[in-house]
């Protein structure tokens, strides 16, 4: 930090890690995120509002396995020192955590996919848990004259966010076993906790809009193997859900995915108590 008793800056690539942030931090801690809950952030323009704030920033906390790939580089550039690869100040969750759908294949033309595994991770609440940790050490690196106040804001998170944890296993237990069809892979990690089965993709290949022959073939699927529902989150494009639900009489369901990404959501928690709410209906 630039001053000896300056607040650590917390710059956060998406809303999760911001409420991470601010849970371990308190009001010893500044925090700002790149996106909102209503953004995909794969894709997000590089404004110099960020630029100015990444030079200040003492510690960086991205979801990474190329979700920012677009974007954080660009602004890593501007970025301080401390934020920088292989500092202390440089925290990317996907690098310390187990990725699933890692591909076998590395091939463009199947989309856009990612080398490292799905990026999404933040509907692990694991990997929330392991992530509210790792943003506890580093901030006791950063700022050791509060680090007694980390570790208790940790211990206080931990044992909220365990219960929670108990509480959606059990509100989603009618759940497991069931089918959703998707629209992109973002669900993934939710899915695993609560054992849904995803029946099948809107999109044949990743990213990339599906033709009117692919949903075709999905409305096939859906027939044959009817789900509870069509997922998406609140910046997938609307027809193809909308599309094969008109076919099919399946509902599509909206879910917050982040915070911010429904009036409900407004923090992490209410994410997972809105969406196996709406699950559930």
């Amino acid at each position: 930090m630039s001053m000896a008793h300056a607040k650590p800056f917390v710059f956060t690539c998406e809303p999760e890690w911001e409420f991470i942030a601010k849970e371990i931090g308190g009001d010893q801690i500044r925090t700002v995120s790149a996106t909102h809950g209503l953004q995909n952030p794969h894709f997000i323009r590089v404004k110099p509002s960020l630029m100015s704030k990444i030079k200040k920033a003492d510690l960086l906390v991205c979801s990474g396995a190329d979700l920012e790939v677009g974007w954080l580089p660009l602004l890593l550039r501007n970025g301080s020192k401390s934020v920088q690869a292989g500092q202390i100040g440089h925290l990317l969750v996907s690098d310390y955590v187990d990725n699933i759908e890692i591909p076998e294949v590395l091939d463009r033309s199947m989309g856009d996919i990612h080398p490292g595994g799905n990026p999404h991770i933040h509907l692990d609440p694991e990997i929330i848990s392991k992530t509210a940790s790792m943003v506890a050490s580093r901030l006791a690196l950063i700022d050791p004259e509060n680090r007694q106040i980390y570790t208790k804001n940790l211990d206080n998170f931990e044992s909220k966010w365990r219960s929670a944890m108990l509480r959606w296993k059990s509100t989603g237990k009618s759940l497991a076993g069931k089918a959703v069809v998707v629209q992109h892979k973002s669900f993934s990690y939710l899915l695993n906790f609560l054992e849904i089965q995803t029946l099948t993709s809107l999109e044949d290949k990743a990213g990339i809009p599906p033709s009117a022959k692919h949903l075709a073939k999905i409305v096939a699927i859906v027939e044959e193997n009817p789900p509870i529902a069509i997922i998406r989150t609140p910046f997938d494009p609307k027809s193809p859900g909308d599309w094969v639900s008109n076919k099919t009489g399946t509902p599509v369901i909206t879910l917050p995915f982040t915070v911010g990404g429904s009036p409900e959501a407004t923090d992490l928690y209410k994410v997972y108590d809105a969406s196996i709410q709406l699950l559930l209906q």
